[in-house]
């Protein structure tokens, strides 16, 4: 759409987009090129369809891995994750076949963290800085939620953090969020609304959010592709100086999270693509304890993730 141009750099900014499913999708990706195409944007120079990992990634600047095999009824956890473990061990080992060496790769699909951990593990050449999970759309449910209770604009509230595994024990932290005032200053949100709400109703909103939009409409398409466009507008041209923003990247041991884990954390971006997490925040012991909480629930499930990746 024209939010295109502004996000990758405007007019000048050329993209090609391979899009790759199964065979049997083949021809609704035909009518997503059409649709493409209708938008008349300068930005795209063409589109190309395929249904082969290895003919998808080869020369791509940028991944995103979008599709994983959903939570049906019925369906137990170890057999959810052995169906993904699956497609993203075979997505990893297409990349270190024939991806760019510098290639992104943004996981969309959920779990988003394990399947990041899986995809970065079989692809060993890669480094697993150039993998990164999409926690952006809880990042700007959070805001959004933010501006509401305090009634201001979106753009006025920074430096929310999201916390932890992309599932119902991930943490939207606003203990440093600030607003922008009009004359420059800055007021920390926490001093502005009660506790009840913050660990409360706020928790509760953003754990809760897909599921009620999606009992609502049955997808969430345009938040998670404004996430989406967020994320890599972060990710490619870097973040402001003074704001940080979330991404679900491997932990380096900053807050008692273990060196390697694909954990969100609170991350700044230079303006060549590095992303740093911040280190030395403040954490209350009420923070700190969902850390870990989330962190115990991602360490199992990567770990039997893993393990049933290694079987195939």
């Amino acid at each position: 759409s024209s939010g295109i141009n502004a996000e990758y750099g405007g007019q000048d900014q050329q993209l090609h987009l391979t899009f790759m499913d199964v065979e049997q999708a083949k021809e609704a990706l035909g009518g997503v090129v059409l649709e493409i195409q209708d938008l008349a944007r300068n930005v795209v120079t063409g589109c190309t369809i395929t249904t082969s990992l290895d003919e998808a990634f080869a020369g791509v600047d940028i991944a995103i891995l979008i599709a994983s095999v959903p939570h049906l009824k019925g369906m137990e956890r170890a057999d959810l994750l052995a169906a993904n473990t699956k497609i993203f061990r075979a997505t990893g080992e297409a990349l270190e076949r024939v991806a760019k060496r510098d290639i992104k790769v943004l996981v969309v699909a959920n779990p988003c963290n394990t399947n990041a951990l899986v995809t970065a593990k079989y692809a060993p050449s890669l480094s697993p800085t150039q993998f990164t999970g999409l926690s952006m759309l809880d990042h700007n449910r959070s805001v959004s939620q933010v501006a509401m209770k305090l009634g201001r604009r979106p753009a006025e509230v920074h430096n929310v953090t999201i916390w932890g595994n992309h599932s119902h024990t991930m943490y939207p932290d606003v203990t440093h969020a600030v607003i922008s005032e009009d004359n420059g200053k800055l007021s920390y949100v926490s001093e502005l609304v009660e506790n009840e709400w913050t660990r409360g109703d706020l928790v509760k909103v953003i754990r809760g959010r897909a599921n009620d939009i999606i009992g609502r409409r049955g997808m969430t398409t345009m938040s998670t592709g404004q996430a989406i466009a967020d994320h890599l507008r972060d990710w490619v041209f870097g973040t402001p100086s003074e704001q940080h923003v979330s991404m679900a990247v491997p932990s380096t041991g900053e807050y008692g999270i273990p060196p390697g884990v694909f954990f969100s954390h609170p991350v700044k971006v230079s303006k060549e693509g590095k992303v740093e997490i911040v280190s030395g925040l403040q954490l209350n012991s009420f923070t700190h304890e969902r850390l870990q909480e989330s962190y115990r629930e991602l360490r199992d499930e990567a770990d039997l993730a893993l393990k049933l990746a290694a079987q195939h």
